[in-house]
């Protein structure tokens, strides 16, 4: 069933208020508005909503907790992609990077230790499906040839970035399963043996993943700690009335639904008017 899908929101609680305000704002160059005190907004342009609300007056966990490992930003074009790239090496911020056949991929953390991942699709007709499972290697990325493809400096996120998908980390696959395959409906896409699984609508390489890379005894994330708080999507009216109907979620209204994920977040489903 081809379903409307779209990751548009994340709350983070955050613990450094200035480092974090420097490299959302700063670093990456998204555009910041103050909502409340020790509370911040970031948008990709000024004609985006806000994706991101990061609120300030958390503590740093005592151990790795489960929960979110990554947000991504999906930017629209490989040359975007270069440009931020470049912008990061340039000022020598630590990177990691991967190419997953299905797009290439660079993974930083914010100052709290958020992972975020910047990536870009490759066209989807070079995707290869069998069976149901698309190919998502791990190989190096070739750095100097993503770079080349650069045609301006960084001086912020263009029109049409979104947040691609959003990677969690817990402590059993079969919990993620159940979440996202039984009551978000979504269809397996890919495996790493027993540790990590990928879930998508519409034949999409992965909206989500579920891993257990952290150990099965990892606990998740206490109210005062630092990580994602809340997470939204924006649904169509089907989609929404099937997630309506599920025994485990509280109605808000006649388009907003709460649904706790596996980590103890609030999954905030919005129905598109």
């Amino acid at each position: 069933m081809n379903v409307t899908y779209k990751i548009e929101h994340l709350t983070l609680q955050g613990k450094n208020e200035y480092a974090m305000r420097i490299f959302y704002r700063d670093i990456l160059g998204l555009l910041e508005q103050q909502v409340a005190d020790h509370e911040f907004s970031y948008a990709f342009t000024a004609s985006d909503q806000p994706f991101l609300n990061i609120f300030f007056g958390g503590v740093a966990p005592a151990a790795q907790r489960g929960g979110l490992y990554h947000f991504a930003v999906l930017l629209p074009d490989t040359a975007s992609l270069a440009a931020l790239v470049e912008r990061l090496i340039r000022i020598q911020y630590p990177l990691g990077a991967g190419d997953h056949d299905v797009s290439e991929a660079f993974y930083l953390n914010d100052p709290d230790g958020n992972g975020i991942e910047l990536y870009h699709d490759r066209p989807k007709a070079s995707w290869y499906w069998d069976n149901g499972l698309v190919t998502m290697g791990t190989n190096d990325v070739d750095v100097r040839a993503l770079l080349a493809q650069k045609k301006d400096v960084w001086t912020g996120f263009p029109a049409g970035t979104t947040i691609g998908h959003v990677h969690f980390v817990g402590g059993d696959l079969a919990a993620g399963d159940h979440f996202f395959l039984e009551l978000l409906g979504m269809d397996m896409t890919a495996a790493i043996a027993d540790s990590a699984h990928f879930y998508s609508h519409n034949q999409y390489h992965h909206h989500h993943a579920y891993n257990t890379w952290l150990g099965s005894a990892v606990e998740m994330r206490q109210g005062d700690e630092t990580g994602l708080v809340d997470w939204q999507v924006a649904v169509d009216d089907n989609y929404f009335a099937m997630l309506r109907d599920q025994a485990i979620r509280q109605v808000v209204d006649e388009t907003t639904l709460l649904i706790t994920d596996p980590f103890n977040n609030t999954l905030i489903v919005k129905k598109i008017n």
